[in-house]
């Protein structure tokens, strides 16, 4: 019907609650977990020094770092030191004090608000603004990712980033670990990779700490001497006056600059990372569930990148005076073959099959194909792709669909496979071919089915 608006992946989502109930949820939930860092952390601070310490705390001891949270509260206050540390002799402040300082006022509006407003952010709490500036990290090192999937994950991985870095790397595709591998090898994260060095620094900025740098170099100082710190802090439960002094000294003499690659193995990490995937077990259903969109534009990334390989494995000659066209009108990714094979089959049959010299045999070269031009047809390709999971798994959601397909690097052969494996059951009342061909806008859906169907 004229009018009527066509349907796009995520239609059949039902969301439970609305995106701002949920995420104000998980923004009470979060707060609490870190409240109870706070505590923990200034139980371990000296009782002598918390004096000076406190105003340290209160503008730079962010719960950010490589570390599990309460050492990063500690580190980054004990870092952050523009002044002398305190004698012995100083007087004792109360850390009932302290702690009203950090809990965040829920009453208050616009602690739900995310990102934090630029006025409103200096206002908020030391606990606050360390949610603020670990969801930064998490959406400024994933692409795509929104900032209420980064609190779902936060969640699920008690407000430790190590954790929720490792759920995302599962659920994304990365080089699989499991919880008992790490024992034996590292996980899949680079902490002295550019990437991550830049979205610590925005977390830092996001956070106001008051020198992002120092946060920035304090977290890969300790990350690099991980195990050491880690022992340290496990053995003292309690610092002292002088601890302080000597983790404050040593930091200053620690240099990054040529740090090699880092192992973030420490065992808060694992016992931590244990909780987080029986909640997940237990709650039956993946992290990014409801969020189809950020899957479905790294769906496409992955589409495009075997769309540049296509390009470059099609002759020159034929690609610049006669395939261009065929390309970017039938050169879908799905068939019978790996993808970038099916690209190449589907360009050169339809430009064999259907192409007239008036129409596609150009009078000139094409040096270039637009970017736009070749967004359609990715997405396009995407569109018959899910189609294609549809007809054979009627009871696939387009989440699941999108999922199987990311993870397989959009080969529809491995993304059956994977599903049969869960135990999807296949059907066969409909021919997926045309499905796809009529999701995807084939110009000759018959011909396409009648060619793939050919002996």
């Amino acid at each position: 019907m004229y009018g009527k608006r066509l349907r796009t992946i995520g239609d059949d989502h039902v969301t439970r609650v609305t995106e701002a109930e949920s995420m104000e949820q998980d923004i009470r939930v979060l707060l609490d977990q870190i409240h109870g860092f706070y505590k923990k952390a200034l139980n371990r601070l000296p009782v002598k020094g918390i004096r000076s310490l406190a105003p340290r705390l209160l503008k730079a001891g962010l719960c950010i770092g490589f570390l599990d949270p309460i050492s990063n509260i500690i580190l980054n206050t004990i870092s952050y030191c523009p002044s002398p540390l305190p004698s012995l002799e100083e007087g004792v402040l109360a850390r009932k004090t302290i702690l009203s300082k950090i809990i965040t006022d829920t009453d208050d509006p616009r602690v739900f608000e995310l990102p934090l407003d630029a006025h409103a952010a200096h206002s908020m709490t030391v606990a606050r603004r360390s949610l603020e500036g670990l969801v930064s990290f998490l959406i400024y090192y994933y692409r795509y990712l929104a900032e209420a999937e980064a609190l779902r994950y936060l969640r699920l991985a008690g407000a430790d980033l190590l954790v929720a870095v490792w759920l995302i790397d599962q659920d994304r595709n990365k080089p699989s670990v499991s919880v008992s591998d790490l024992l034996d090898r590292k996980p899949p994260f680079d902490i002295s990779s550019p990437t991550t060095k830049i979205a610590l620094r925005c977390a830092a900025a996001s956070a106001r700490h008051p020198e992002p740098a120092i946060l920035v170099s304090t977290s890969l100082l300790l990350a690099s001497s991980l195990g050491n710190v880690s022992e340290y802090l496990h053995r003292h439960p309690r610092l002292s006056i002088r601890m302080v002094r000597c983790l404050r000294q040593w930091l200053s003499l620690q240099d990054c600059r040529d740090m090699p690659p880092m192992d973030i193995w420490r065992p808060m990490y694992l016992a931590t990372l244990r909780l987080a995937v029986g909640k997940r077990k237990e709650k039956k259903e993946n992290t990014t569930s409801g969020y189809t969109e950020s899957l479905k534009l790294l769906l496409l990334d992955k589409i495009h990148e075997l769309y540049l390989d296509a390009l470059s494995k099609l002759s020159g000659d034929g690609l610049c005076k006669r395939l261009a066209c065929s390309l970017l009108k039938a050169g879908y990714c799905y068939g019978p073959m790996d993808p970038v094979s099916n690209i190449i089959l589907n360009t050169v049959w339809y430009g064999s099959t259907f192409s007239t010299h008036h129409e596609f045999e150009l009078s000139f070269e094409v040096d270039m194909i637009c970017t736009n031009a070749l967004m359609r047809i990715e997405c396009c390709s995407l569109y018959g792709l899910v189609a294609y999971m549809h007809t054979l798994f009627s009871a696939l959601t387009d989440h699941d669909a999108i999922w199987y397909l990311l993870i397989s690097n959009a080969d529809i052969r491995s993304a059956i496979k994977m599903a049969e494996v869960d135990g999807h059951s296949v059907c066969y009342d409909n021919d997926p071919y045309r499905e796809a061909a009529r999701a995807s806008w084939h110009p000759d859906t018959d011909a396409l089915v009648k060619f793939f169907s050919y002996p």
